[in-house]
């Protein structure tokens, strides 16, 4: 196990991965992390990513995506006053 030095970094206090632990998790640059006390123990995971609706759906019209899905759920017989266009 690879034993790191806490450096300074502006005001803060900052941590450097070892090259072989960055490769073996596929850490990149820039990639975030999140950092939490556990218990007397530092624990770092990946960030959950966050996307954008644009990023979500690129490549793909509102056409398609509403045939892709058409079917996904069977809701049953229309009831009540809804109208339900097909």
């Amino acid at each position: 196990m690879p034993h790191i030095t806490v450096g300074k970094w502006g005001k803060n206090l900052a941590v450097r991965f070892p090259g072989d632990v960055a490769r073996e998790l596929g850490l990149r640059e820039g990639e975030q992390v999140e950092i939490e006390a556990q218990d007397g123990a530092i624990v770092i995971r990946r960030a959950a990513p966050h996307f954008t609706l644009e990023e979500l759906f690129r490549g793909r019209s509102a056409k398609a995506w509403r045939a892709a899905y058409a079917n996904a759920y069977d809701w049953g017989d229309d009831v009540g006053r809804e109208v339900v266009d097909e």
